[in-house]
């Protein structure tokens, strides 16, 4: 009887060897995917993969000839294949799992790739899938051509349809996808999100949760106001000491400590000598012996996060401020909170890249800034210059494949940024320091000069070309910062100026921070988390020159800066603390969806990617106890956006009453 079975199942088995042949290349090409990304093949809640694969399989099973059936098949494993291929690579490139929202970045992404790598073993064991089920499948169909559909196929077909629809829409909508990700922040025990749905499994679960929405947790108005005027924020001792100054803010792109200081904790790629960064970067060297220099500060994030956090004070998830939410009412940016209190006052922003990327234009809109100048309207300014019979300020090096100048956009724009008649804060975004880190005609100057003080040997390995390269960038940005200081001076502004620089995220671009700090895995000497510690600088003239260990996060700017001018603030609207403030910060990255603290990488606070040998069971304790109270702040982020809280008029009078009346203005 057993044996009886046993031949019925070979030989159906052999009579339906391709739809059998698809779905265990199918699996095949899946589960490489998977441990491409994670290190291993597992997947635990498989549901939409396995809905997928039976989907298709009854599809197969329902046509006629076994040609059909080779052809269906293949085009549904080469499209897996590809598509696998497609996030893999895409995972390589970002660190980052496919969202929804990448949609909407796909042709911002597009036009800031300049290399795209590729993951060969990925390539070509996938493509050995699709090959060995073309050989299998067409040897089959040169014998029968017919396919042995009958009463019973047709029953498998219908079993294997409903099946694999079935196993897809329990698991699409049966899951409280949106919610999860709180519980998954704080106790998630699983891999990464590639170990949770799989890449296609993923994939299917982020275009059905944008495209149809999922069961989101929905708080009632009365609920959010509770938990967003619970808390006032805390006075430093530096509490107001710039208060009624000018604001400057500069996000460098790409900025690391390791071109301009000479300290074993952040090692010099080419050996300089103290002498020779003096000489290369004066400027830097000045302004950090004369700022507040925070040294444990730590940025996880892609540009246009760390710009939102550095003007927002938050960020929510599973969703892109400056895409999802352009219209929402947001009345406790920096730019709204000045003018609330100041009417008076000037806020703008600069960017010498385009203001559509990242659609930046509508979002500084909706942060409050009065206008966002960019590298189009900075031809126009210089132009018009140049017809006035002056001289060219700024050049657009962007069409021509090159970055743009910083030194041009603080020439072109300084007297917009810094005016005399009116208090003002600004906003810079640079660009001169955008990877890749290629040889640049624009910086010709610069390499030249760092060419006689460190001649590069012909035999470089292709990082210290990388480093070099990136360092002539560097100078370039030296050479602005200068510039605007020397016009904030010549004004008689820096006295009353308070000036924030930091870098928005460390050098990714080629890996290089990696190898300059050689951190290339968990198991280094030097902590994983130095590779996202970036400079945070303020010069303030009425504050003295300090250094500060605490660890420290892009989310953390806000509340220093408002601290600094005397602003209270409703503290449950902003995840980080003032850097003078004891209290210590979380990271948590929106965009590589990992908690960050001091010496500790998470994917939550139960699974520890890595954890410093000098971390102990107390800062444990501590971190986690500070990452549920993080969680707390984004599970109402998430709802004040997704509601537009405050675009009800009732609930923004509300927010500006309180808002002024904690800063002492009664109505």
């Amino acid at each position: 009887m057993e044996k009886s079975l046993k031949k019925r199942i070979i030989k159906r088995i052999s009579l339906d060897r391709i739809p059998v042949c698809y779905f265990a290349a199918a699996i095949i090409v899946e589960l490489l995917a998977v441990t491409t990304v994670e290190g291993n093949p597992l997947i635990r809640r498989p549901w939409i993969d396995l809905g997928l694969f039976f989907l298709t399989v009854g599809i197969l099973f329902l046509l006629k000839s076994n040609r059909a059936r080779f052809i269906v098949g293949l085009v549904f494993l080469s499209f897996l294949a590809v598509m696998d291929l497609i996030l893999t690579v895409v995972f390589d490139m970002t660190e980052q799992y496919f969202d929804f929202g990448m949609l909407k970045l796909r042709n911002d992404a597009f036009g800031i790739l300049e290399s795209i790598p590729m993951n060969f073993t990925m390539f070509y064991v996938s493509m050995g899938a699709v090959v060995a089920f073309s050989i299998l499948s067409l040897r089959h169909v040169k014998k029968e051509r017919l396919a042995p559909r009958g009463k019973k196929g047709i029953v498998v077909a219908a079993v294997s349809v409903t099946l694999g629809v079935t196993m897809m829409v329990a698991s699409l909508f049966g899951d409280k996808q949106k919610i999860n990700i709180y519980d998954r922040i704080l106790t998630g025990n699983e891999g990464g999100v590639y170990n949770e749905y799989g890449v296609m499994g993923n994939l299917i679960r982020e275009m059905a949760t944008g495209l149809f929405g999922t069961n989101e947790e929905v708080m009632s108005g009365k609920e959010i106001s509770n938990y967003v005027y619970a808390q006032e924020s805390r006075p430093t001792k530096y509490f107001g000491v710039s208060e009624g100054n000018n604001v400057v803010m500069v996000l460098v792109e790409s900025l690391e400590w390791y071109p301009f200081i000479l300290d074993p904790e952040f090692p010099n790629q080419l050996n300089l000598t103290q002498e020779q960064i003096e000489e290369l970067f004066p400027n830097l060297l000045s302004f950090y012996r004369s700022s507040t220099v925070v040294r444990n500060f730590h940025s996880r994030e892609k540009t246009d996060i760390s710009e939102t956090l550095s003007i927002m004070g938050s960020y929510p998830t599973g969703a892109y401020v400056n895409y999802d939410y352009p219209e929402n009412t947001v009345p406790y940016t920096v730019p709204r909170a000045l003018q609330e209190l100041d009417p008076d006052i000037k806020c703008t922003s600069y960017h010498n890249g385009f203001k559509s990327f990242y659609n930046r234009e509508e979002a500084h809109d909706m942060f409050g800034f009065s206008y966002l100048t960019d590298c189009y309207d900075m031809e126009e300014i210089s132009d018009a210059n140049v017809r006035a019979g002056g001289e060219e300020t700024m050049h657009n090096y962007l069409p021509d494949g090159e970055r743009n100048l910083d030194t041009d956009m603080i020439a072109t724009c300084k007297d917009m940024m810094f005016p005399t008649d009116q208090r003002f804060y600004t906003y810079i975004t640079t660009i001169t320091m955008h990877g890749m880190y290629y040889e640049r005609k624009n910086l010709t100057e610069q390499r030249e000069k760092l060419m006689s003080m460190y001649p590069l040997p012909e035999d470089a390995e292709e990082y210290q070309r990388d480093a070099f390269n990136y360092l002539t960038a560097v100078m370039l940005f030296d050479e602005a910062l200068g510039m605007m200081m020397d016009d904030l001076r010549e004004k008689g502004l820096l006295d009353h100026t308070t000036i924030v620089l930091f870098g928005d995220h460390n050098t990714y671009y080629n890996e290089l921070s990696s190898n300059i700090k050689d951190i290339h895995g968990f198991d280094t000497e030097r902590y994983y988390t130095d590779l996202f510690n970036v400079p945070l600088m303020i010069y303030d003239e009425n504050i003295e020159p300090q250094v500060i260990d605490k660890f420290c996060c892009t989310a953390d700017m806000v509340p220093t800066v408002l601290d600094l001018l005397g602003i209270r603030y409703f503290s449950n609207l902003y995840y980080g603390h003032s850097v003078y403030d004891p209290e210590e910060s979380v990271l948590y990255s929106r965009a590589y969806g990992i908690i960050v603290d001091d010496g500790i990488v998470g994917r939550s606070i139960n699974q520890l990617q890595y954890q410093a040998p000098t971390v102990t069971e107390k800062d444990l304790i501590d971190f986690r106890d500070r990452a549920k109270q993080l969680v707390k702040k984004i599970r109402y982020t998430d709802q004040i956006f997704r509601q537009d809280y405050f675009g009800k008029k009732k609930n923004l009078n509300t927010y500006l009453e309180r808002f002024r009346k904690l800063n002492g203005m009664e109505e």
